[in-house]
């Protein structure tokens, strides 16, 4: 008998299993919290702002490319230079501009192009457009016959055709 089977007989026990705590879940993101998630940081002002959009602008006196609406206003950056929607007040609709017009997202959403290209019918032509260099150009195949014909003909054993088949 081991010492440790000995003790446990004792009435000992381990204490590996007493020490051990269930694993708290991570806290979930209140409403609060929800503006973390996308970038908030106008590098202009340098203050945390909630509409900071990302502007691809041609005024020399900002380097920045991440402006809040007040700074882009202030510097007279037109909102035809902003490139995306990712502001909680954009999302929301409450994005306003002062100077000039504000650009409305909505719109260039639904411009998503429908694929007009013709799609095969079935599997096996997927790839026929695609490398014609694996056709024939007769339109025969492996067995000498055209495609889609179906041979009405037996050959015997003196080569001759049979066609009571």
């Amino acid at each position: 008998m081991s010492l440790k089977d000995a003790l446990m007989k004792a009435g000992f026990q381990s204490t590996k299993t007493q020490n051990e705590r269930q694993r708290k879940l991570k806290k979930e993101k209140t409403k609060v919290e929800k503006h973390q998630e996308h970038r908030n940081f106008c590098e202009v002002c340098e203050c945390v702002q909630p509409d900071v959009e990302r502007f691809k602008h041609r005024n020399p006196r900002i380097d920045a490319e991440w402006i809040c609406s007040n700074c882009a206003d202030k510097n007279e950056i037109l909102d035809d230079f902003r490139l995306t929607n990712q502001s909680d007040f954009s999302r929301n609709g409450r994005y306003r501009r002062y100077y000039g017009h504000t650009k409305d997202f909505s719109k260039e959403q639904n411009k998503v192009q429908k694929d007009e290209r013709r799609k095969p019918k079935y599997k096996h032509d997927k790839f026929a457009t695609k490398s014609p260099g694996n056709q024939r150009s007769d339109n025969r195949g492996r067995n000498g016959n055209r495609r889609g014909t179906k041979k009405n003909y037996t050959i015997d054993e003196n080569g001759e055709k049979n066609f009571n088949c």
